[in-house]
C-alpha cells in the first residue's frame, strides 16, 4: 500500500513538472514574438542582435521614369515597399556624376525598413557627364569645381523646390497612393549632401532661402561638403535646426581633389547648433563606399588618394577612378600614413569585401534608426540610436551626438 501510494505520488509530480515546463516555455515565446505589431503586407523582421533591425522587412519593387520638373528634363527611380500602408517618403540626392539608380545599399535598406524611396538626378549632373569634352581631357577638378559652385547648387535647390510641389501634386495618382508626404526626410551623398544641406538651413549659397516644408523632418548629409570659402562656419550652419545626420570617415577623400583633408566633412556637424545632431564616422570607408555602392569593384587599384588617375567606361567616356571604381580588392584594410598638418597623404587603401559589407551595415543600421526615431517617433529607435549605439557599432565606427 506504502509503496503504491509512493508510486502514485511521483508519477504526479512528474506530471506537474512537465506541466510547467509547457507553460514556462509558452510564456517564453510569447514574450520574443510581442515586440511589435505587425503591419499589413509586411513580414517581421529578425529579432534584434548586435546591430539595428527595424521592426518589419518589406519586399519591395521599384519604377524608372523620365519627369520634367521647371521645364528641365529629371531621371526618376522610386522604390516601394510592398503593402496597402502609407509610408514615409525618403528623398535621395545622388552624387555627382551617378545616375537615379546609385546608391542602392541605401535606399534598398530603407525600402525594406517601409519607407518610399524617390531618388532624382539631372542629365547635366548624371552619368552624361563623363562624356562631356572636359571629362575627355582629365579636366575633373575643374568639373567638381563648377558643379559645387553656387551658381549649381542654385538650379539643385530649384529643382527640389519642384520636386516637392510635383510630390504633392501627384499624390493621388496610383504611383503616390501608398507615399505619406505629410514625414518626409532628405538624404544626399556628395553634391547631393550639399544640396540637402543647403535646403536644411546652411547659408551663403542660394540668393533665394530655401523655405523648408513643414513635412521635411531631418536630413542624411552622406559625404557632407564644406566649402572653405565664403562666410565663417560659425554663421553658415547656425541656422540649421532640423535633425541632421552626418556620415563620414577619416578616408573620405573626394576623387577630384577639392578637399584637402577628410577631416573637413565634419565641419558641419561641429558647427550646427545642438539638437538632434548625430554624426557617424566610419574607420577603413573610402568616399565610394559612402556612395552608397553594395560591393567594392574587383578591379580595383590601391592608388592615392588625390591622385588623377582616369578609368574608362564602356563608351570610352573617361571618369575618376573613385567616382566609378571603387579603391577595393579582396585584401584587408589597410591605413596610409596623415600628414603633420591633418591632411591625408598618398597611401594605399584597400577594403575587403567582408569589410565592405560589414561598414555597409553600420550605415544601413544608424540610418535606419535614424529614420525610425524622426520620421515614426519610435522609441525603441531612439533608444538603440543613443544608448545602445556604441556597443553595436563596435570599434570600427563611432556615432557622436550632440
Amino acid at each position: 500500500m506504502r509503496s503504491g501510494a509512493l508510486l502514485r505520488l511521483g508519477q504526479m509530480r512528474v506530471r506537474i513538472l512537465v506541466v510547467a515546463a509547457l507553460l514556462s516555455g509558452l510564456s517564453l515565446g510569447g514574450c520574443t514574438s510581442a515586440v511589435r505589431s505587425d503591419t499589413p503586407g509586411s513580414t517581421p523582421a529578425q529579432s534584434r542582435q548586435a546591430g539595428y533591425v527595424p521592426e518589419q522587412h518589406y519586399t519591395t519593387s521599384s519604377t524608372h521614369e523620365a519627369w520634367t520638373l521647371g521645364g528641365q528634363p529629371v531621371e526618376i527611380t522610386l522604390t516601394r515597399p510592398s503593402g496597402n500602408a502609407r509610408f514615409p517618403l525618403v528623398i535621395y540626392l545622388p552624387g555627382l556624376g551617378e545616375s537615379s539608380s546609385a546608391g542602392a545599399a541605401w535606399r534598398q535598406a530603407w525600402a525594406q525598413a517601409g519607407y518610399a524611396v524617390l531618388s532624382l538626378q539631372s542629365p547635366s549632373n548624371g552619368e552624361s557627364l563623363w562624356s562631356s569634352p572636359q571629362a575627355r581631357r582629365g579636366d575633373f577638378s575643374d568639373i567638381a569645381r563648377e558643379h559645387f559652385a553656387r551658381e549649381s547648387l542654385a538650379a539643385r535647390l530649384e529643382m527640389l523646390r519642384n520636386l516637392l510641389d510635383e510630390i504633392n501634386r501627384r499624390g493621388n495618382t496610383a504611383a503616390f497612393a501608398m507615399v505619406d508626404n505629410s514625414r518626409i526626410a532628405l538624404a544626399g551623398f556628395d553634391i547631393g549632401a550639399q544640396t540637402v544641406m543647403a535646403a536644411a538651413g546652411e547659408t551663403g549659397y542660394d540668393p533665394v532661402p530655401f523655405a523648408l516644408p513643414r513635412a521635411v523632418k531631418c536630413v542624411i548629409a552622406l559625404s557632407p561638403y564644406a566649402d572653405p570659402a565664403g562666410a565663417p562656419f560659425e554663421q553658415r550652419f547656425a541656422t540649421i535646426h532640423v535633425p541632421v545626420l552626418s556620415i563620414t570617415s577619416l578616408d573620405d577623400m573626394d576623387p577630384y581633389g577639392l578637399l584637402t583633408a577628410a577631416k573637413l566633412r565634419r565641419i558641419p556637424f561641429e558647427y550646427m547648433p545642438p539638437g538632434q545632431k548625430y554624426l557617424l564616422s566610419l574607420a577603413d570607408a573610402p568616399h565610394a563606399l559612402i556612395a552608397g555602392k553594395e560591393t567594392p569593384s574587383p578591379e580595383g587599384s590601391a592608388l592615392a588618394q588625390n591622385d588623377s588617375a582616369r578609368s574608362t567606361s564602356s563608351d570610352g567616356a573617361a571618369s575618376p577612378t573613385s567616382s566609378g571604381h571603387h579603391r577595393g580588392d579582396s585584401g584587408g584594410a589597410q591605413r596610409g600614413r596623415r600628414s603633420s598638418n591633418g591632411a591625408d597623404a598618398a597611401k594605399s587603401f584597400t577594403v575587403s569585401a567582408e569589410a565592405w559589407k560589414a561598414q555597409l551595415a553600420k550605415v544601413q543600421g544608424v540610418t535606419t534608426a535614424y529614420l525610425d526615431a524622426t520620421l515614426r517617433n519610435d522609441g525603441v529607435a531612439s533608444e538603440r540610436l543613443g544608448r545602445d549605439a556604441q556597443r553595436w557599432l563596435s570599434a570600427e565606427a563611432e556615432l557622436i551626438v550632440k
